[in-house]
This record gives C-alpha cells, structure tokens and sequence, in this order.
C-alpha cells in the first residue's frame, strides 16, 4: 500500500476511492437523540442575554444534524417505498395458499413499520433543526444590527470632554510589564532578555547571509537585483536589530507572562518586525514582482507615488498598534481617548482614499471598473461619517472590512497573475522541471495552451470561489450568508421531487477529470513502455491503445455521475429512449460506431496504410470509433466515414505485403 500511495499517478485516484466508499456508508441515525438534542438547543435559545458565540455554537449543531437527519431520509425513503410495494403485491396473494407468503407479509409490514416511524423520525428533525437554524440566524442578525448601531461620543462631546481625555493620558502609557518587575524576578528577567536578544540576532545575522548561498548565487543577474530591492528592509545591518528586538518582545513576553495587548513596550519591540514585513509587502506592489506589470514612465511615477502613500499609511498603523494595541478600533483604550481614536481613524480614511486612487492608476486602465472605485470611496465616506458621528462600531467594521477586501483582492489579481506566468513557463521554459512537466502532459514546446487551458480554468475557479468566500466572511460578520451557501452546497437544493447537491456535481467532475487523466497517462504508459515491446504492428498498438481510452472514458463517466448522485440504473431508461433514437435518425451514428470497433479488431487497414475508398487516395493517419482520417497526396485531410470502410470497397496498397507496383505510362 505504501508503494502505491507514493505513486505519483495513483494516489489521485486512491483519494476518489476512498471517497466514493465514504460517500456509500452511512452509519445508522439516532433520530430520537437528535430530536432530544433539538429541545436542549431549543431552550439554549430561549435564555435571556444570550451572547454571539453560543448562538453560532447552536447553529452549527443545528446544521450538522440537519445534514445526518437529510441523509437519513434519502437512504431510508426510498427504502419506504420498496417495503410499501412489496407488502401491496404479497396483500394480492392468498396467504393460505402458501405459509412462506404469510411470513413474507409479516416480516415485510413490520420491516415498513420500523422503517417509515424511523423516517417519520428523520422528516421531524429536519423540521425542527430547519426551525432552530432560522432562529439562530434572526438572534444573530439582531445582535449584529444592535452592535452597529450602538452610538459612542461624537466629535463635538470628543473635543468637550478632552480635560477629562488629558487626565487619563498617564494611564496610557502605564505599562504592565513595568509593573510586574521587582527584584526577584530582574534577574530572571534581565537573564531572557539577553537571550533573547543574542539568539534573534544571530538569526538575522544568518538571514542576511542568504544572499550569498550557491542557489541565489545560480538565479539570474537581473533576478538577483530584483530580489535584492524587493528584501531591501531586511538589510545586512537592519536584519540583526530587527530579530533581535523581536528577541526582547519574546523575552518579555514569556518571562513576566503578559501578551502583546497588555504591554505598549512589547508592541514597541514588535514594530520593527512589522514595518519591516510591510515595506516588502509595499515594495512587493510597487515594484518588479508586481502583478500589475509595471512599465512605462507613467505607471512607474504613479507606483513610487502608491509607494510613498502606503509607507505613511504604514507608519499610522504602526502607531495606532503601539498606543491602542493589535485590536485598537475595539479597545477600551480607544473608547477613553475618544478623541484621539477620531483624529487616527480620519487620518487613516483620508489616507484609504488617496491610497485607492493610487491603486487604480497603477492596477487599473483609465475608467476601468468605475463601479468598484465608486463603492469603495462611498464605503470609506460612510466610515468617516460614522466615525463622526460616534457611530464607531459602525465605522470600524466598513474600515477593516475595506482593508482586508483590498488586501485580498491584490492577493487575489496575484494569484491570477502566477497561474499566467506559470502556464507560460510550463509551455516555453527550457528549465528541467518544464521539460518534465509538458512530458508527463504529453505535448511538445510552445504547443500545450491549449491543454494547460483546463488546467488555468480549475486553479482560476478555485481562487474566485476562495476570494468570494472571504468577502462573505468579512462583509457578513453573522455567517448566516455563507452557513446558508454552505448547508446548500453540501445539503442539496430541493428540486420537486430530487435534490441537487453541488458537492457532489463538483465531486464528480472533478473525478471525472482525474480518472480522464490517469486513462491518458495509461494509454501513453502503454504506448511507449509496453506495446512497442510485445509487437511491432502499428495498428495492433492503435487499436489496443484506443480500446483503453474509451473504455477508461466509460469508467470515468460512470464513476462520475455515480459521485455526482446521479443513479447509474436509470440510465437503462435513458438507453432505451436512445434505442429509439437509433431506430429512427441515429442509424447512421451508430453504423459507424459499430464499423469504427470493427476496424480496431478486425484491422482491415491500419494507421500508416495506403489506401483507396472511392475517388480518395492517401495514406491513414487515425481510426477513430465514427470516422477514420486519411490524408491525401495534396496533403489534404479526408474524414471517410467508418461504414463506408466496412461496406464499401477499399483498396490496401500495403495490406500484408509492404512492396507495390507502380505502372508508369
């Protein structure tokens, strides 16, 4: 098993397997208990006062046995309606005729009885925690509205009351690390601070020796220099200063037990780490490692003018961090020094506002998603004005809730960029890696776009789907949003009588995918490592080789629509309605289908082969199971359509013998 797991070609579908095993078993449902866990999470509800996280604890319950109860109504429902018709055709039957058909109508009745109360159990909790989700949702949404609109001091009483603010000032700056030293622990204390700092610095000494390792040393010049300005913060002589400060946050930290929000020196120890992180973070959007493809003078001024923005941005969040702590929007620190926390948030909007201008000069085209510029500068006003207004809940969520989705919105345009930037280096790179890369996905250089395209499309997806999530994340602090999306996407949506589950149809493309992958892999395997050893005859190669691709193609089908939750039997329905189909316009498809595995058994002809059909001469390039390809000697390519090959008359120049005669008049 270890052998196989290692396999890089068989352990995908290893996963699909264990998958679609998990997928089949269901462990029994305790519906009675669920009910009895319903009625606690119901009361839990009902108490008074009752706080953010228990109701999302409760939810979460609600929707995990809202999920058992859903797949226990579509594995016993069904089961339901096979004891009901099985026990009306035995209730057709005499029972004295025969004692086995009494025992039969017994047996089968008192199975359906268990079963339909089981499944009358399930229906009754999908109900209740359906009814329980719903209330949660309504408790959290209302909590929410009540914390937003929850009014502080505005700017006026801000600037009345800062005598009061002023007297408070010292208590600011009265730090709790200070206090915890006393001469029993100084020396503990001054002990891990020298560690501390010693062990950081010699850290960053060894980081600014990187540059000099044999692997940077091989990357190219123009490479080395962009590194080099991209890492600049973290210089040969700032690297040890910054470790080491990160050394003394560290040691005191740890030795006096106090956290980052307790102590403003730790955060000031901590503030070189972070400004430094940032300006790589600035020299990173601004400089040649941006997906933004900065070039031109014009995009170079506005991106040194981005740089400068994002630095004095930088050095506000940093100081906020120092005298409020890591969460200063929400602090009681900031609440007492109202106007202070006023004069930090407007300074930080305006500074949002110049900062999105910047961004949309360097990122984007003259009038480009106009819209998205829009909402953005009302969002940050709307902050401003709550800020304003003492609103400071308010204005906090719109501010950070603007931040992270400008933050993750780079990361995501990154993302983008990387999967550009490595589809072309799988197509054209002369590098190892590549070669290896374009040989296990069997296409030449310069020549793979095409299928590296289906590659891009699933990576793109999957960067959309987690960027979309996260806006629901940030812009939806109750979750409701996305636990609906996601009860859905893992539940199924009702469609009259069936439910659609999107997991599944996902799961089962994605199989699909996987299990075409592997049969190509397979049939090339086969191709190179083991027909051309056991015979030399082409054809005989083809055709075994087309036979494994179509019949990998069924399996990958089957197993996918079986994951998808699709019932393979009914597609017996489906095959007949196609039967009819054949027997009245699809005659010709299917006589060239036929004729197509015909040809790959009997191998009339053969790729390679010189032959004649009618007024077409050439040789034959591929057999496929509807047409075969033959091209001419004017180079021109002629699909013949297999039934004619099979019914029609056709001359092989090379049938058994390689020699031919050519009568020249």
């Amino acid at each position: 098993v270890g052998t196989i797991l290692q396999h890089k070609y068989l352990s995908p579908l290893l996963i699909i397997l264990v998958f679609v095993f998990s997928q089949s078993t269901f462990s029994q449902f305790e519906a009675n208990k669920a009910i009895s866990e319903l009625s606690i999470l119901q009361d839990t509800l009902n108490v008074k006062n009752i706080n953010e996280s228990t109701i999302k604890d409760v939810r979460e319950k609600s929707l995990s046995l809202r999920g058992s109860a859903l797949k226990c109504v579509d594995e016993i429902e069904p089961l339901v309606e096979t004891l009901k018709l099985e026990v009306e055709a035995l209730e057709q039957i005499n029972p004295e005729v025969d004692i086995e058909i009494y025992e039969r109508l017994s047996e089968a009745r008192n199975k359906l009885t268990k079963e339909d109360a089981q499944l009358k159990n399930c229906s009754l909790t999908v109900v209740r925690s359906t009814r329980i989700i719903d209330l949660s949702n309504k408790l959290l949404n209302d909590l929410t509205t009540e914390l937003l609109s929850e009014k502080g001091t505005n700017i006026i009483v801000a600037i009345t009351s800062l005598p009061q603010q002023l007297s408070l000032l010292p208590e600011l700056f009265l730090d709790k690390a200070l206090q915890k030293i006393d001469s029993e622990n100084l020396i503990f204390f001054a002990f891990f601070l020298i560690l501390g700092f010693s062990f950081a610095f010699f850290i960053g000494d060894q980081i600014k020796k990187i540059q000099y390792y044999q692997i940077i040393k091989s990357l190219k010049r123009d490479l080395i220099l962009d590194l080099r300005k991209l890492f600049k913060p973290f210089g040969r002589v700032q690297a040890p200063i910054i470790f080491g400060s990160l050394g003394i946050a560290a040691a005191v930290s740890l030795s006096l037990s106090v956290s980052a929000s307790e102590s403003w020196i730790i955060r000031l120890a901590i503030s070189p780490f972070l400004v430094t992180t940032l300006n790589v973070f600035i020299n990173w959007v601004t400089g040649p490692f941006s997906p933004a493809g900065i070039e031109g003078e014009k995009k170079k001024a506005a991106a040194q003018t981005l740089k400068q923005k994002l630095r004095f941005l930088t050095l506000v969040f940093i100081l906020s961090y120092i005298i409020f702590g890591p969460e200063w929007l929400t602090s009681d620190t900031a609440s007492q020094q109202a106007l202070m926390r006023i004069g930090i948030v407007s300074v930080l909007v305006v500074s949002m506002m110049s900062v999105l201008n910047s961004v949309s000069a360097v990122f984007l085209s003259q009038g480009q998603y106009g819209i998205l510029k829009f909402l953005g500068y009302s969002a940050l006003g709307v902050s401003f004005l709550a800020e304003l207004s003492g609103f400071h809940n308010l204005s906090s969520f719109i501010l950070s809730g603007f931040i992270i989705t400008l933050l993750s919105a780079y990361i995501l345009l990154s993302l983008l960029a990387l999967s550009d930037t490595t589809v072309d280096w799988i197509n054209s790179s002369t590098n190892i890696a590549s070669i290896k890369i374009r040989n296990i996905l069997n296409f030449t250089r310069d020549t793979g776009k095409p299928k590296l395209a289906l590659y891009q499309l699933f990576f793109d997806a999957v960067f959309w789907i987690i960027f979309i999530s996260v806006l629901f994340r940030i812009w939806d602090p109750t979750g409701t949003v996305i636990g609906t999306v996601s009860s859905y996407a893992t539940e199924g949506i009702p469609m009259g009588d069936i439910r659609i589950v999107p997991t599944n149809i996902i799961a089962g493309i994605i199989a699909f995918a996987i299990l075409s992958g592997i049969t190509g892999w397979i049939k090339g395997w086969m191709d190179r490592r083991w027909l051309r050893q056991i015979t030399s005859d082409r054809g005989a190669r083809d055709a075994l080789v087309t036979i494994v691709g179509y019949t990998g193609f069924t399996i990958s089908l089957l197993v996918g629509l079986s994951i998808g939750g699709i019932n393979i039997t009914g597609l017996a329905v489906v095959a007949g309605a196609l039967s009819v189909g054949i027997g009245f316009g699809l005659q010709s498809i299917a006589n060239n289908f036929i004729s197509g595995i015909i040809l790959l058994f009997e191998r009339p002809i053969k790729a390679g082969d010189f032959v004649s059909v009618g007024d077409v001469e050439g040789y034959v390039k591929k057999i496929s199971i509807r047409a075969t390809e033959i091209e001419t000697l004017d180079n021109q390519d002629m699909l013949i359509p297999n039934s004619e090959l099979i019914s029609g008359r056709v001359t092989n120049w090379v049938l058994h013998n390689p020699y031919g005669r050519l009568i020249i008049k």
